[in-house]
């Protein structure tokens, strides 16, 4: 990492399933200053039951029809990673399915994201764990017993470089739920970096993050937050992003 507090522009789904969408955001982000840029590898049918059991048999699963995430093809992780080399920055994503950590694992990222969601999918844990990838864990959601869990899972595969990122699972949340202090908690409890995966509006939360310890900011971005999909509403715009690096740089 170059910096003391390593940025993260998460772009999840917002590039809408569009290629060129996906690379104008990484050149965005690594303009706006961040360090490291993150989407989601995802496929629907391995996230969603394409058809459920209703009082009349079975049928089409309506959320799995109308999935908001986009899927992101296998051969894009390499043009994405390519885009990232090119700009400066870090390319990793979040893998939701375990062909997608072979996916990562192919290519020279620095990282490996795991979802909140996905703390207790220990075979998704231990794949991780033997790429020998640094390993930055979201903890949304989830009890300290949990993370003991998961870590263990995550070593006991191969996992030496673990970074704990607090998470508030609601989008966004409520000031009164940010509990920032767990920061300091899992910090002396684990003995581990720490940081934040954060949904809050603005840059308060992670300023004041950085000022309990953290050095990890993960945000959300993009270019218009009135476009359709499922994390445009909360997230940063560009503008704000780059103002909130400059408040955390400082």
């Amino acid at each position: 990492m170059n910096h003391a507090v390593y940025i993260i522009a998460e772009v999840g789904s917002n590039y809408n399933g569009d290629l060129d969408l996906a690379r104008r955001y990484i050149r965005a982000a690594g303009e706006a200053g961040a360090d490291a840029v993150k989407f989601q590898s995802i496929r629907k049918e391995y996230l969603l039951a394409p058809r459920i059991l209703s009082d009349t048999g079975w049928v089409d699963n309506p959320v799995y029809v109308n999935c908001p995430f986009q899927e992101l093809p296998r051969e894009w992780h390499r043009t994405l990673k390519e885009e990232a080399d090119r700009v400066g920055i870090d390319f990793f994503s979040t893998p939701f399915y375990l062909e997608a950590v072979e996916i990562l694992a192919e290519l020279d990222t620095p990282a490996i994201k795991i979802a909140s969601g996905d703390i207790t999918y220990y075979p998704l844990l231990e794949a991780i764990g033997r790429t020998g990838k640094r390993v930055i864990l979201s903890t949304g959601a989830s009890d300290l017993a949990d993370v003991e869990k998961a870590l263990e899972c995550l070593r006991k595969a191969g996992a030496t470089d673990i970074v704990l990122l607090h998470c508030v699972s609601n989008y966004p949340p409520a000031w009164s739920e940010m509990n920032l202090r767990a920061l300091v908690t899992m910090k002396e409890r684990f003995g581990l970096p720490v940081g934040i995966s954060d949904h809050t509006p603005g840059s308060l939360v992670p300023v004041a993050a950085v000022a309990l310890g953290a050095s990890v900011i993960e945000k959300h971005i993009t270019f218009d937050r009135g476009l359709s999909g499922p994390d445009h509403p909360y997230a940063m715009t560009l503008e704000e992003f780059a103002a909130m690096v400059t408040d955390v740089r400082r």
